[in-house]
């Protein structure tokens, strides 16, 4: 689907108290609802670096980029936002799969053996998977993972999510476009 598509199924998930995912549940359909909540803030106060204009105009013309997400997704709530609006800029069609609908896809990017979401995609015209980011910026998933590492006893997972959030809050996508330039300008500032 198109991210505006996907836009418009969270409205509907939210009027419905659902969420994308196949199974009911009420925690999920719960955080579907802050999700939206989520991308309307983020989308409306999003705000990059001046580079990185000039790396998406130096984006060639026919390349895809593809989003793996699922509405109850805190992560992908903060990143969807700011990488359809790199797409809108560059010109680059970019699709949004749901990974528990696209099973096979998802299996093909596996984090750490996982099935860790949001996953940007970047393809080439032909195809060809040039370089994938997620499921997080990489400050946050340093702090996630010495989280995971940390012996017991360790504050419960909950906590440490609404810690993750109130991160994304100060940061306000900052760390995401430091690794968005660096992803896309790894590529020649425009291979990707």
């Amino acid at each position: 689907m198109t991210y505006m598509d996907y836009v418009d199924h969270m409205a509907q998930w939210v009027e419905e108290k659902g969420h994308s995912g196949p199974k009911p549940s009420t925690s999920l359909a719960n955080y579907t609802k802050l999700n939206a909540a989520r991308m309307r803030r983020v989308g409306k106060t999003l705000s990059w670096p001046n580079e990185m204009d000039a790396i998406l105009e130096g984006l060639p013309a026919g390349h895809r980029w593809v989003l793996i997400t699922e509405s109850w997704c805190g992560d992908a709530a903060q990143a969807a936002p700011l990488i359809w609006a790199m797409a809108e800029k560059a010109g680059i069609p970019l699709d949004v799969v749901l990974r528990d609908g696209e099973t096979r896809l998802m299996d093909e990017f596996l984090r750490n053996g996982g099935r860790s979401i949001p996953v940007w995609i970047c393809a080439s015209k032909e195809g060809e998977v040039l370089t994938t980011w997620g499921p997080r910026p990489h400050v946050l998933q340093n702090m996630w993972e010495a989280y995971r590492a940390a012996p017991e006893p360790k504050k419960p997972k909950d906590v440490f999510s609404r810690e993750a959030q109130e991160w994304y809050n100060r940061d306000k996508g900052h760390s995401f476009f430091e690794d968005a330039m660096a992803m896309l300008s790894e590529w020649g500032g425009g291979a990707c």
